[in-house]
């Protein structure tokens, strides 16, 4: 279905769309977090749960439709997309911890949707999560055996691996590939602003930029 999609008529309703998902994204990570672990949100109020969040998501789902050439379908399949993108990403940031639960459901998303968005056959989202879950399966195999069974990353980065594999579908790798390059540059950031080689960078940011940069680039 092609409609004009790129007025400024479109823009704000798509804009309190996208924020509107990121309320409902928020609110369902903050129900899984333990009163004793939730995290402080600036200006959390009833219409505000999450800033980074709900502006992330705005800003996307208005930036969108000038990318899809008026394709309402594929602007409604990326804007569901991105959103346990961001909200994985803004979570794991801000706590060091990601919900297997939002993790799962952008898995869910990404296999339902993914493939048909990146305009690949309908397994290509499946081959996307296996591939790109099995990367990390082997790399953290791999910092096991170099840090004599340490954890040198959190499982549930696996997971996310996983989701953003099969949202980006026949992209996986790309997504993967821009994923690390987006996670060196956290990191590199990070250490420079802390200036402490002990600090802890988490590797799910970098992976849902990635996956991020390849729905804009194939959109």
């Amino acid at each position: 279905m092609t409609v004009a999609l790129t007025t400024p008529w479109v823009a704000i309703p798509a804009g309190l769309l996208g924020f509107a998902l990121g309320w409902l994204s928020a609110g369902l990570t903050e129900w899984l977090t333990p009163p004793e672990e939730a995290p402080r949100i600036r200006w959390r109020g009833p219409m505000l749960r999450d800033p980074l969040v709900q502006g992330g998501l705005a800003l996307i789902w208005v930036v969108i439709p000038f990318l899809i050439e008026g394709n309402l379908v594929r602007w409604l399949e990326g804007g569901l997309l991105a959103a346990p993108l961001v909200q994985v990403a803004v979570t794991d940031l801000r706590t060091r911890y990601v919900y297997s639960v939002v993790a799962v459901i952008g898995l869910i998303v990404g296999l339902t949707l993914g493939w048909h968005y990146h305009g690949g056959p309908w397994w290509s989202g499946i081959a996307g999560a296996l591939g790109c879950g099995a990367a990390f399966v082997v790399l953290y195999l791999l910092g096991r055996l170099v840090y004599r069974g340490g954890e040198p990353m959190a499982r549930g980065d696996i997971t996310i691996a996983a989701m953003v594999g099969a949202g980006a579908a026949s992209l996986a790798l790309n997504a993967l590939v821009y994923g690390v390059l987006a996670g060196g540059v956290l990191a590199l950031g990070t250490l420079a602003a802390t200036r402490s080689r002990h600090t802890i960078v988490p590797y799910g940011p970098g992976l849902c930029l990635g996956g991020l940069i390849t729905l804009f680039l194939r959109a």
